[in-house]
């Protein structure tokens, strides 16, 4: 471990351990600023043992494809928040800041940890080398899926904006096969193509990410002031932390969400991924940069947007 990789470990670590301390002491700020601290803490904190592995991590040596996948990020969530203002009603949100404009660079500093989260906890378990090999019989070769996919896709995001009560938790996977087909397509990462080449390891590591930032979002939140609250239709007991048991099924399957994401949303940077083999590698030609200009515009617009309807329908109660 070189000396500024290891600072970099200690920084992060230092960082979550003393967003914890003062949280469990009580102290004001730290609770309401606990899940912003204690994220992006962690986030430093594994990025810096991926360093120490690897030579190469996300943070330290791909900063472009980390500030886009931060910036990007935002927008990722928000687009949950949009589906459930308009028909999940599955959570909403206590003990926020009261100043508005506070609350919502509040709310984009949190919700920028998502992506970088999940992929950034799947490369650490790469670089320890959990589950190495996972192989099974390889797909055919061949684009016949597609069409299944979408229509996979497009159901899993209708069913639950028709009937909420009944099919709320296919928002959870429902992208993974809107975006899947694109990614094969244009030559993005494609778990599909893995499995045609029979390898499962990305998949299934990406499953075991998931699990573990599940226990991670649910931990940090029950020790924030400022918290989700969740009021699902159905199985809201036994629970664990504030979130229900049941509820944890479904982080393994938006971490896969989150690559596939992330995989689509790298063709705006000409293909090149956020990924040590791939960050540099343009695999296409890249948008031009009054296009991506705009794109981003848009994408703010549309976060302060949703936070505006946020704070009529899903922001309860406000820090004292």
């Amino acid at each position: 471990m070189n000396r500024s990789t290891h600072s970099h470990a200690l920084l992060g670590l230092a960082l979550w351990l003393l967003a914890a301390w003062n949280s469990l002491a009580g102290v004001g700020w730290a609770r309401l600023w606990f899940y912003q601290m204690a994220w992006w803490g962690y986030i430093i904190f594994a990025d810096g043992l991926v360093k120490s592995r690897t030579g190469n991590s996300l943070l330290w040596d791909r900063q472009k494809a980390f500030a886009f996948m931060a910036f990007a990020s935002t927008s990722f969530w928000f687009f949950f928040e949009l589906v459930n203002l308009a028909a999940l009603n599955n959570w909403h949100y206590e003990g926020v800041a009261r100043i508005t404009w506070l609350r919502w660079l509040g709310a984009h500093v949190a919700f920028a940890t998502v992506l970088p989260g999940v992929l950034v906890t799947y490369e650490l378990l790469t670089s320890w080398g959990v589950l190495g090999q996972v192989r099974a019989r390889p797909l055919a070769a061949g684009t016949g899926w597609y069409p299944w996919f979408y229509a996979t896709g497009g159901l899993m995001l209708l069913l639950p904006l028709l009937w909420p009560g009944l099919f709320f938790p296919l928002v959870w996977g429902a992208l993974v096969f809107l975006l899947e087909p694109l990614n094969h397509r244009l030559g993005a990462p494609s778990l599909m193509r893995d499995w045609q080449a029979g390898d499962l390891a990305v998949f299934c590591r990406l499953l075991l990410a998931g699990a573990i930032c599940g226990l991670l979002w649910e931990s940090q939140n029950f020790l924030s002031s400022a918290r989700w609250v969740y009021t699902l239709p159905w199985l809201n007991e036994p629970k664990l932390f504030a979130m229900p048991l049941a509820g944890y099924l479904g982080f393994p399957a938006f971490a896969v969400e989150c690559h596939v994401a992330m995989s689509a949303l790298s063709l705006l940077r000409g293909g090149r991924g956020w990924q040590a083999g791939d960050h540099r590698r343009a695999t296409r030609p890249a948008p031009p940069a009054w296009a991506l200009a705009v794109l981003a515009c848009a994408a703010l617009a549309f976060n302060l947007g949703v936070l505006y309807l946020m704070d009529q329908r899903v922001i309860m109660s406000f820090a004292d």
